[in-house]
Formats: C-alpha cells, sequence, structure tokens
C-alpha cells in the first residue's frame, strides 16, 4: 500500500516564520543595488562583510565578483579566485568577517524578477550564512524606499525597480526548506516601515 503524506510532507519549499533580520549599512547597499544595475539582464554575485549575531546581521560591505560568469539566470565564481579575496579579508577585516554572499534575479522576457531563492539557490547556499536576493525589473512607477510586508527592502531608482530579500539555511539538506530574513535599512528608508 502506498504511504499517505500530509499536505506540509509535500509542499517542502515554503519558508519558515521570519526570526532573522539584516541590517544593511550605506556602503553595503549601494554596492549591492549598483552591481545589480550595471549587470541588468544578468545576474551579478557578492559576498558580504559584517557582524553575526545570534539572529541577527550587520552587513557592513557588500563586495561584488568582478570576475564572475554570468547570464539570465546564473553566475559562477573562479574558486581560485575566491581564495584569493579570503585571503585578503583574513588579513585586514579586524574585527568583521565573511557572513554570506548576494546576488541578484534580472527580469527576462516577460518574466519579472523575484526575491523567492529558486531551487539551484537553495542547493548551492551554505548552511549558516545570510543570503541576499537582489530582484531588479523595469519601473511601471516611482516608488520611494520602504521596507514592505514581507520583510523586504524595495524601491525605485533610475528607470528600475528593486526589491531585496533574505533567507537564511540553518543546517545543510537537500530539502528546500529556508528562513525569510528581514532586511532594514534605515540610512535609506529613515524608519519607515509599511504595515
Amino acid at each position: 500500500m502506498p504511504e499517505n503524506k500530509s499536505r506540509a510532507e509535500t509542499k517542502p519549499d515554503l519558508p519558515k516564520p521570519i526570526t532573522f533580520e539584516a541590517y544593511l549599512q550605506l556602503p553595503a547597499f549601494l554596492a549591492i543595488v549598483s552591481s545589480a544595475v550595471e549587470t541588468f539582464r544578468k545576474e551579478t554575485i557578492g559576498y558580504l562583510i559584517g557582524i553575526k549575531g545570534e539572529n541577527k546581521f550587520r552587513v557592513e560591505y557588500a563586495i561584488p565578483y568582478l570576475t564572475a560568469e554570468s547570464g539570465f539566470a546564473y553566475t559562477t565564481i573562479d574558486m581560485k579566485r575566491a581564495q584569493r579575496i579570503n585571503d585578503i579579508l583574513n588579513k585586514f577585516s579586524e574585527g568583521l568577517e565573511f557572513i554570506g554572499d548576494y546576488h541578484s534575479h534580472t527580469l527576462f522576457g516577460k518574466n519579472t524578477a523575484t526575491v523567492k531563492p529558486s531551487p539551484s539557490d537553495l542547493v548551492t547556499s551554505s548552511a549558516g550564512e545570510l543570503n541576499l536576493i537582489c530582484a531588479i525589473n523595469l519601473k511601471k512607477r516611482t516608488v520611494d524606499w520602504r521596507e514592505n510586508r514581507h520583510g523586504n527592502l524595495v524601491g525605485s531608482v533610475g528607470e528600475y525597480h528593486i526589491e531585496i530579500g533574505g533567507y537564511y539555511i540553518d543546517k545543510p539538506r537537500f530539502s528546500r526548506t529556508y528562513q525569510r530574513v528581514k532586511i532594514k535599512c534605515p540610512a535609506i528608508t529613515g524608519l519607515k516601515e509599511q504595515k
């Protein structure tokens, strides 16, 4: 006889409730947005430097990988080049550490970019690290920067609508279970928050 499975067991890609927060400092925000805009219609990828607390991250810097190979739905980095960066970080970071990475999702044809991690994103994410996604689309109207009801940072700049969301995987596994991370950037939003 076939086993009966509950509905919860058949929906592995649902996020857990938000229990993590990430505070983007202005230099990190500027690097994430500018690298996503610069490579629009191709993905960008970079690493995050900051401080990790028990359930909070303070992202001081976001540094794009300049030689990453990318397309509309992928980015890859050369691990030898990434090791060079790690060597520099170990020598000069003084109190800061590697806390995760970011990449962009971009508009492709009529498919709107979202901050939802793809199955490929989840499989390649390292447990215990912060993962940020910067979704970039062409804007339909100007939007002031704010934190939306999903805990994502949204706004527009130039001709682009941008949404920055985050996720966290607490342990290595092949399932698609992840936790969303609430993104805050007071330098951009002030204390405004969408209710």
